[in-house]
């Protein structure tokens, strides 16, 4: 009996204790429902400040955090449930107000809760992913601002759905818009800002490609017109709103072709044009906004703002300066390019002199647009002869398009327009120099895009400013031929080919055969061909006979299968570009060109094999004939080493070995080149063919490469960046020579197998002490997937690293980072000193990094480089930021499964 007792008296009192809170429900009953509306108001009110603090910090590339928009969800579902209750108790009688007291006090902790997890720490946003925009470079403007809110008003309004940009070439309307688009990225009201360059010879299919790559979608090159805008629409519609800027457009086109989506106030989108054509604007239905000339006062300051505010001081110069001002008839272009070229001129008869030499261009010119090209004509004429030449090459590129300073310069090199020096590096470094004076003088300028509209490296492009060409193309008329991008389909009628020619650029054409009928004189003074970017099947056999004098041929990026022997007569070429000739088997006549001095083979398909090998090599003995070369650039081919005994010219080598031992060969030959790109692997990939291009300098790349304890393997003495991918048989990087790699910036070791478990290993000797070793000059040491990796040296040892900027370790099993870094100082306050170049140190485990031993001779290492630490989950973006600029030092590290 008495066992029962116990269990009894458990019943009774969870009876009763539940039974006193049912009655405290009923008898505090409006208490409860008082505490149930203030905690709905609350959450309500709560609710609402947050949405005004997401509206306040919302703008363009933004989007709310994710823990937010589950608090929303969360507040929603609790009003709504309580909405149900409050339904329930308005209902409700007095014998149920216990049970109802329970549903109001619980609803009321809920919403409790919820007001409580509303307490967000920092900003209620995030980057939005999807959103399409960067921030336009842009000089300062000057003028323009009732046009530029004008067109700022419409694209925030909802009245004005197309607007049409017009003014004469040079007046600035791109940078207007540039302004105007960069101004949108701080306002919310579009989800996506897309910009295309249209350019004047227009295209369907390249603009829908430029817009397809702004949505990052893709479109087949082989589809019908009318198939690709359709799927070119859906794209659109589904982007939600944005705006399309379509710049530099010359003649009028259906919206509909193209696959654009015609803007409505429903749909939230706009359209911008920019044109010289007022007929484009009406004829397409925009809103017309004609950019106006600038005001004297406004261009005044213009031209102050680009000749240096260091003539100020004179008064001499004052009634000088208005005169050159007044003769721009407040032409934004002509002001910038004769402040350029007068820039740092103090001398009153200097400038008496240049306003009489630019009356004398533009003294009979009525047509206000053409003043532009006379004050184009000056600048120009106020250039050194072989800066003159250099210029008038850029117009041989197409409109519009990114020019790569590096092979601008290696063509002005081969055409002479640098003079002799010692050195390579010494006449490239003139030609950056002739590059930077064409910039100052505003006859180029830094490119922003590549000739497809992408983001590119501006830094290392430049490109011609449609009116700046249209003046270089006037001066070189009977010189040079330029049909580049025009969508030729068959080469240039036999009439436009003028035996005075010296230039012709056909790059980017259609262009598929060339008739065999075809009669053409010879072209004694012809020295430059361009036909790169074609669709050239076949070259007929007689064609190059006509050219005898040429020196630059560039071939690239066509389909044919085999070079005509004609191309053999060519006694004076000096650079041959075959460049992704993917269909391309045989070099042979290439072997009696005893002059050529650049030969690339990149991703060409040269596959001259000899019988034992299903390898393509380039036959022996080839490149031993072309003992003249400067510049081979063949790695889409496997070579021999010996074959490159005989080129002691070479300054520039980018290709590939099949074996460490050939690798070894050419180091052996301690060839002194400015620059090199070597890859060692058992196989052509076409993908690795393309690498190190963007970072060409100094590099030996190992790609899938065995490497066994008794290889010799010897590096070139110089090497500057290594880099090991998916290699086997690596014990530790002395097996490859790094010891004798002092001059190493950068070192990438990647995937390789489980016997890699030491970089540095300690030297063979007797006793025991601690040991050092330098790296200098290394700026980057990259380690990602090594599984068996436990250290980077030896216990014992440290590595001592003068220049260390970005170090990135994604091996779990490192437990110590044996790096001496003499050139991290730290303040009064132990801090790190400015100078130091470690920046940045990014971790993906925070375990990791407090776990992790560092060592430092003077302090605690890891207490000062704290500040620095951020946690890193993004590969990409790290290595963006990396290649940025910035020193930084990267830790990422990741569990390795």
């Amino acid at each position: 009996m008495a066992e029962l007792v116990g269990p009894i008296l458990d019943v009774i009192k969870f009876i009763s204790r539940n039974a006193s809170k049912y009655l405290k429900y009923q008898k505090e009953f409006t208490e409860y429902v008082d505490e149930f509306k203030q905690a709905q108001a609350d959450l309500h009110a709560k609710e609402v400040d947050i949405q005004q603090q997401l509206k306040d910090e919302h703008h363009f590339g933004k989007m709310p955090k994710l823990e937010v928009e589950r608090w929303f969800k969360k507040v929603e579902e609790k009003l709504t449930h309580a909405q149900h209750v409050e339904d329930k108790v308005s209902k409700g009688k007095y014998l149920f107000r216990s049970c109802l007291g329970k549903l109001v006090d619980e609803s009321t902790q809920a919403m409790k809760e919820v007001h409580a997890e509303g307490r967000f720490s920092g900003s209620l946003m995030v980057n939005d992913p999807s959103t399409i925009a960067v921030n336009l470079p842009t000089p300062e403007l000057t003028g323009a601002a009732d046009v530029r809110e004008e067109i700022y008003q419409y694209l925030m309004g909802d009245e004005v759905g197309m607007i049409g940009v017009c003014g004469m070439g040079g007046i600035g309307k791109t940078i207007i818009m540039k302004d105007v688009h960069n101004r949108l990225l701080k306002e919310n009201k579009f989800r996506k800002l897309i910009w295309v360059t249209v350019s004047q010879n227009f295209d369907i299919q390249r603009l829908q490609k430029n817009i397809t790559c702004q949505l990052k979608g893709n479109l087949s090159d082989d589809e019908d017109t009318i198939i690709r805008a359709g799927k070119l629409l859906e794209m659109l519609k589904g982007q939600g709103s944005y705006v399309l800027i379509l710049d530099d457009v010359w003649k009028s086109f259906s919206l509909e072709d193209i696959g654009i989506l015609k803007p409505t106030s429903n749909n939230g989108c706009k359209l911008v044009l920019t044109t010289r054509s007022e007929r484009v604007v009406r004829s397409m239905g925009f809103k017309k906004v004609q950019v106006p000339c600038l005001s004297m006062e406004e261009a005044m300051d213009l031209f102050l703002s680009k000749v240096g505010l260091d003539i100020l001081p004179d008064p001499t110069l004052e009634s000088f300066l208005k005169i050159v001002v007044r003769e721009c008839d407040g032409l934004p272009l002509a002001i910038v390019t004769l402040a350029g070229c007068m820039r740092g001129v103090t001398h009153p008869h200097v400038w008496e002199n240049a306003i009489d030499e630019l009356r004398g261009y533009i003294r009979n010119i009525h047509d206000v647009e053409d003043k532009v090209y006379g004050c184009l004509k000056f600048s120009y004429d106020r250039l050194k002869q072989r800066d003159q030449e250099c210029f008038l090459y850029c117009a041989l590129y197409p409109e519009d398009y990114a020019i790569i300073k590096e092979e601008l310069i290696e063509h002005w090199l081969i055409e002479g327009l640098i003079d002799e020096m010692d050195s390579r590096k010494s006449m490239e470094s003139s030609g950056y120099s002739i590059l930077q004076n064409l910039e100052e003088n505003c006859l180029l300028e830094r490119a922003e895009r590549d000739s497809y509209n992408s983001r590119f490296i501006y830094k290392k492009t430049v490109h011609m400013h449609d009116v700046v060409r249209d003046m270089a193309l006037h001066i070189t008329r009977k010189r040079f031929m330029v049909k580049a991008r025009m969508q030729l389909k068959e080469l240039s009628k036999e009439e436009e080919w003028s035996e005075d020619l010296e230039k012709v650029s056909l790059m980017h054409n259609f262009i598929s055969t060339i008739r065999q009928t075809i009669k053409f004189p010879k072209f004694p003074k012809l020295t430059t061909m361009l036909l790169s970017h074609n669709s050239l099947k076949e070259i007929p056999e007689s064609f190059f006979q006509h050219f005898p004098n040429i020196k630059i041929l560039d071939l690239s990026h066509n389909p044919f299968e085999s070079l005509p022997e004609s191309i053999s007569s060519l006694e004076k070429l000096k650079v041959l570009l075959l460049t992704s000739c993917y269909r391309l088997k045989s070099i042979t006549p290439v072997l009696k060109l005893q002059a050529l001095k650049k030969l690339d083979l990149e991703g060409s398909g040269v596959k001259e094999i000899p019988e034992d090998s299903e390898m393509p090599e380039i036959p022996k003995g080839l490149l031993s004939k072309l003992w003249r070369l400067q510049f081979l650039a063949i790695r889409s081919t496997l070579i021999k080493a010996d074959d490159m005994r005989e080129l002691n010219k070479l300054e520039v080598f980018e290709g590939c070995f099949s074996n460490v031992g050939d690798l070894s060969t050419y180091a052996a030959q301690r060839k002194m080149l400015y620059k090199y790109s070597i890859l060692v692997c058992p196989w052509i990939n076409p993908m690795l063919s393309l690498h190190g291009r963007s970072n060409f300098r100094k590099l030996v790349e190992f790609d899938s490469i065995g490497i066994n304890p008794g290889d010799a393997v010897v590096l070139p003495y110089d090497v500057q960046q290594l880099n090991l991918k998916l290699c086997k048989g690596v014990r530790s990087l002395e097996d490859i020579g790094l010891r004798d790699a002092t001059d190493l910036k950068e070192c990438e070791v990647d995937c390789c197998d489980n016997k890699l478990e030491e970089i540095i290993a300690e030297p063979q000797k007797e006793g025991t002490g601690a040991f050092k070793f330098s790296l200098p000059k290394l700026k980057r040491l990259t380690l990602c997937s090594l599984p068996e990796l436990k250290s980077i040296c030896s216990e014992n040892g440290v590595i001592v690293c003068d220049s260390l900027e970005c170090i990135e370790i994604v091996c779990e099993k490192v437990k110590r980072i044996p790096l001496y870094l003499p050139q991290l100082q730290i303040d009064d306050e132990g801090k790190p000193t400015p100078s130091n170049p470690l920046k940045e140190i990014r971790v993906h485990s925070t375990y990791w990094w407090e776990s992790v031993e560092w060592d430092h001779p003077n302090f605690d290492v890891k207490k000062v480089v704290k500040p620095l630490v951020l946690n890193w989950l993004d590969r990409n973006t790290r290595m963006h930021t990396m290649e940025g600029g910035g020193g930084c030092v990267v830790l990422c590290l990741a569990i390795l499964e």
